[in-house]
């Protein structure tokens, strides 16, 4: 009887030892994951954490009670503290590896295809073993490309001024391969797919560049800032090189809470780096983040403080983790796709949220009235975004946003905006602007060989743009 005794009571401290460890290091993970996230104001987390330490306090005594009845108690609301903190900790190291993750965009990637005639004899890199390979010579990473490519096979390299005497000579047979970067391709792609359609990659190289920060960042809770949103017409990785196909410029001003989405066409006809020659808005994304914030801070004559890069993988993500969105759709049509939007109020999951945003044939105002239902669909997305529904589905929309969009927001000015609309949500109100031009045929700067559709700005819309998010910025 005394053995069996002595097991029950080494059983029992056993249990009580468990219990109040495992409860001390689900205090200890919850508050070293809430003060480094920092997004609580610090008097409210010490109050919290006292108070904690107070009643786990009582629990550990209640724990090694020699009454059943306090240890009864004491084990139940360890328990509940315990399952409480842990799931409370999972959305706050979700929350952390996120910020991680998104602003981790200073570096870009740049895939290098090395590139033949279909019809020609070469279906492998080690084909053009000691051949000579074309290359642009005024492209900045092309060195890196040649070094990883030198370290697979040994090619002799023969320098040309620009991509398109590239193509030239390869399509007139007087080069055996060239090196294209994959948006060098989408271009030919869009504008000459004859070309196009003769050539075929037979070796692809990743090229990993950082990116400098040449923007002038801000105290995002108190003074007002510009963020140009770019969205880039790949799927897959967000930090790719690429055209910027959908163009935004977002004017926050903290104090006021006012919000203004500027959308600007695709097919703008803007100065890019300081070039002589312009080029689409669209092209300055192959350049680079900064190329099509140079563009857009001559155009309309402003400073952008960060930008926010995303793909179409990010819009079918977000809306989906948000359990989908709700807009007012201005006109009946029916994408490529074969999905038909009924005029009026239209529910959007992921895909049907991308369909939507990304046709432009079917709509009225072609690619204007893309761009109008791309800002529907942004403020349908910040609106629920900041619902009372996004609880439910916060570490859903956390893992959907993973990847899937980067930005040069720091993460402390992100904690920092997240912490003031904690303890004082701001009523946000949200305005819409949409430029037009001209349609017209010009020479651009990345495909000087012929000439391209542009549009042209309209002087007085571009001007309205300017007095617009001046009156936001004041």
């Amino acid at each position: 009887m005394e053995k069996v005794v002595k097991k029950y009571k080494r059983k029992k401290r056993k249990i009580n030892k468990i219990i109040t460890i495992l409860l001390l290091v689900a205090i200890l993970i919850f508050f070293g994951g809430l003060f480094y996230l920092n997004v609580l104001p610090l008097i409210t987390s010490i109050i919290i954490l006292l108070i904690t330490l107070f009643i786990s306090g009582i629990l550990i005594l209640f724990n090694f009670s020699r009454k059943k009845g306090f240890r009864i108690i004491g084990y139940f609301f360890s328990t509940l503290i315990i399952g409480a903190f842990t799931f409370i900790a999972i959305y706050l190291y979700n929350t952390i590896g996120f910020l991680f993750n998104v602003t981790d965009g200073n570096f870009a990637l740049k895939n290098y295809n090395v590139v033949v005639l279909n019809d020609s004899e070469y279906d492998d890199i080690r084909d053009v073993k000691n051949k000579e390979v074309g290359i642009n010579k005024n492209d900045e990473t092309i060195k890196d490309a040649k070094t990883k490519l030198n370290k697979k096979v040994k090619v002799k390299y023969q320098e040309y001024e620009d991509s398109n005497e590239l193509v030239e000579d390869l399509i007139n047979n007087n080069i055996v391969a060239i090196i294209l970067e994959d948006s060098e391709l989408a271009i030919l792609e869009e504008n000459n797919d004859d070309y196009f359609n003769r050539l075929k990659s037979i070796y692809q190289i990743e090229i990993k560049n950082s990116i400098k920060n040449l923007q002038d960042a801000v105290n995002i809770n108190t003074e007002p800032f510009n963020v140009f949103v770019s969205g880039i017409d790949t799927y897959g990785k967000i930090n790719a090189v690429s055209r910027s196909d959908v163009n935004m410029v977002i004017t926050v001003n903290p104090k006021t809470e006012k919000i203004l989405i500027t959308w600007i066409p695709r097919d703008y006809y803007v100065n890019i780096n300081n070039n002589k020659m312009k080029d689409k808005l669209t092209h300055a994304g192959i350049y680079g983040v900064n190329s099509s914030i140079y563009a857009l801070e001559h155009l309309l004559d402003i400073d952008i403080n960060y930008y926010v890069k995303v793909n179409f993988t990010s819009v079918i993500k977000v809306v989906d983790a948000l359990h989908g969105i709700t807009v007012y759709n201005d006109e009946t049509f029916t994408t490529n796709e074969n999905i038909t939007f009924r005029k009026g109020e239209v529910n959007l999951d992921g895909e049907r949220a991308l369909s939507f945003v990304r046709d432009r044939k079917h709509v009225t105002g072609g690619d204007i009235g893309r761009g109008k239902n791309q800002i529907k669909v942004l403020e349908a997305i910040m609106n629920k975004a900041r619902s009372k529904e996004i609880i439910t589905s916060y570490n859903k929309l956390l893992k959907s946003l993973d990847g899937a969009f980067v930005t040069n927001v720091s993460q402390s000015s992100m904690t920092a905006f997240i912490k003031k609309e904690i303890s004082s949500p701001r009523n946000w109100q949200i305005d819409s602007y949409t430029l037009d031009g001209t349609g017209a045929y010009d020479y651009t700067y990345s495909y000087s060989k012929n000439k391209l559709y542009v549009m042209i700005p309209d002087e007085d819309m571009v001007n309205t743009a300017k007095e617009k998010i001046n009156s936001v910025l004041e």
